[in-house]
């Protein structure tokens, strides 16, 4: 805000370069946003913490659903799985580490197949900070 005489004030217009930045700044949040909705269905029963474990998961149910195939030698480590069943059986339940492993492998499979909306995602996004118009940059759509 600028000060033409004492006690009035007034805005400048927003430069292009002002404008362009709010709409590559809008646009980027939209195309996060709509990522973001179509990620919820796999991940919104899942907490942010278990999340941070799923490489680890998976890493050890495939070596363990590779050892099961053939048991050469002993079975791998799998200490985060081992906790999980220990969890999920309590004293009482019956599932087994392989049911567990294949569990864990098929919900990894189903996020690992979202992944190309990630790389969607990304797209988008490196089109719109590569937009050189407000225009172009609002063009940019999910």
């Amino acid at each position: 805000m600028k000060q033409l005489q004492e006690g009035v004030h007034y805005t400048l217009p927003k430069s292009a370069a002002e404008k362009l930045a709010e709409a590559k700044a809008a646009k980027i949040k939209e195309i996060n946003d709509a990522y973001t909705a179509q990620a919820q269905p796999l991940i919104k029963e899942y907490p942010n913490v278990e999340q941070q474990t799923w490489a680890l998961q998976d890493a050890e149910a495939k070596a363990y659903l590779a050892w099961h195939d053939d048991q050469q030698g002993d079975a791998p480590a799998t200490p985060v799985l081992d906790q999980i069943l220990a969890g999920r059986n309590g004293d009482d339940g019956t599932e087994t580490q392989h049911d567990l492993c294949l569990a864990v492998v098929e919900n990894a499979d189903m996020f690992t197949q979202f992944q190309q909306l990630t790389g969607r995602r990304q797209r988008l996004v490196k089109a719109v900070r590569a937009a050189e118009t407000e225009d172009a940059a609002k063009a940019v759509s999910w």
